[in-house]
């Protein structure tokens, strides 16, 4: 007899709940998010008779590799589609036993999980993301203290190419130690990035499906990285609308009565994903002449050119996507454009940072330090 279980994971302990189908009950019980605790949990409640089912957290994939192999089964479920059922009550009892008695019904939707090395993609994609996003917030610091000091800076342009060191000593202390803290920002954000991109290098040399993606012309290794991380296992999506649809760039339907026509786009999707292909659209057009390229053109007549790159993006999505099934490269491959991707990725890959090395030379972990040097810096152990 199969045992359904269900859990509801946070940050410092676990809360879980039984679902006895026979006798319509159940038995809720928590332990703490530890190693302790879970070694605790799998050796007590588990076994090969155990269908468990959790949400997808910031640490659920890691929670399946170590259920997986003490369990008959695991399903990781979607967080947005649990918040469409319910009565609204969001407890960790509720929760938990929504979670177990779906599984008993069979009504519970699950996520695919990735494999380790789509995972490791992902996560630099998008922490890069988010150092980007800082990188933009700094540069906006910086140009909205020279504005406001009467100094306009355009759109795109580096502020230090608008200043010089006589502008910057007439403004007021205050202002002084803003622009020049957001300068500094600015530069040790980029390099950051250069790191992180040279690390994504370094795994996309041996991964054949991102090197195929880069054949499409204007789409480098960022873009590939972002469409091949996102998808995973080509073979889940069954036609095109999945696919489209899971990026947020399908259309969305307004119908009432007689009424029936489609909107904007549905913007549902993989947030990423969709505005990483906007990106790649722009580039496409301006570079492509093969039939990506065509294509931009002869909608950019019917439809004007806004809406004619949001299709072109809808379209590379779904050509990326048949390439990931079949394995071929882009049929309007340029060669010469391909072979110089190709050697900037080799480049950009061998200035990827001994990640190790730097560690021993930089930081000082928990009972590593020494107490009588003040040089070392001590962080503090997530309890998470």
């Amino acid at each position: 007899m199969p045992r359904y279980l269900g859990l509801d994971l946070h940050k410092d302990y676990v809360h879980g709940c039984e679902w006895f189908v026979e006798d319509q009950k159940e038995r809720h019980f928590r332990f703490a998010n530890s190693e302790t605790g879970w070694s605790k949990f799998i050796s007590e409640e588990l076994d090969q008779s155990c269908i468990v089912a959790a949400e997808v957290t910031g640490n659920a994939f890691e929670i399946y590799d170590l259920l997986l192999p003490h369990v008959n089964q695991i399903i990781l479920a979607n967080p947005v589609e649990l918040k469409r059922y319910g009565s609204g009550r969001h407890t960790d009892l509720v929760d938990a036993a929504m979670l177990a008695k779906m599984l008993a019904l069979g009504t519970l939707k699950s996520v695919w999980v990735p494999p380790l090395n789509v995972r490791d993609v992902r996560r630099l994609i998008q922490y890069r993301h988010k150092l980007a996003v800082q990188l933009h917030r700094c540069v906006n610091q910086a140009k909205a203290v020279l504005r406001r000091n009467g100094c306009q800076i355009p759109k795109q342009v580096d502020p230090r190419l608008y200043t010089n060191t006589a502008d910057i000593k007439k403004l007021s202390g205050a202002d002084q130690a803003i622009l020049i803290s957001s300068l500094r920002q600015v530069d040790s954000t980029k390099e950051e990035i250069k790191a992180i991109e040279a690390e994504l290098a370094k795994r996309a040399i041996e991964i054949k499906e991102i090197k195929n993606l880069m054949t499409i012309t204007g789409v480098g290794l960022i873009t590939a990285s972002v469409i091949w991380s996102s998808i995973g296992d080509a073979s889940r999506f069954s036609n095109r609308k999945q696919i489209t649809r899971y990026a947020g760039l399908d259309p969305s339907v307004h119908q009432s009565g007689e009424e029936y026509y489609h909107g904007h786009i549905s913007k549902n999707g993989n947030h990423l994903l969709r505005s990483t292909l906007i990106e790649a659209a722009n580039a496409v057009a301006r570079f492509d002449n093969g039939s990506l390229g065509l294509f931009f053109r002869r909608k950019s007549i019917a439809m004007g050119r806004k809406k004619a790159i949001v299709a072109l993006a809808r379209k590379v999505l779904i050509v990326a996507w048949r390439m990931l099934l079949s394995g071929d490269k882009y049929i309007d491959i340029k060669d010469k454009t391909f072979k110089r991707k190709e050697q900037d990725l080799k480049s950009i890959a061998t200035k990827s940072v001994d990640w190790t090395e730097l560690l021993s030379e930089t930081w000082v972990f928990g009972k590593d330090q020494s107490s009588n040097s003040s040089k070392e810096i001590s962080l503090l152990k997530d309890s998470a």
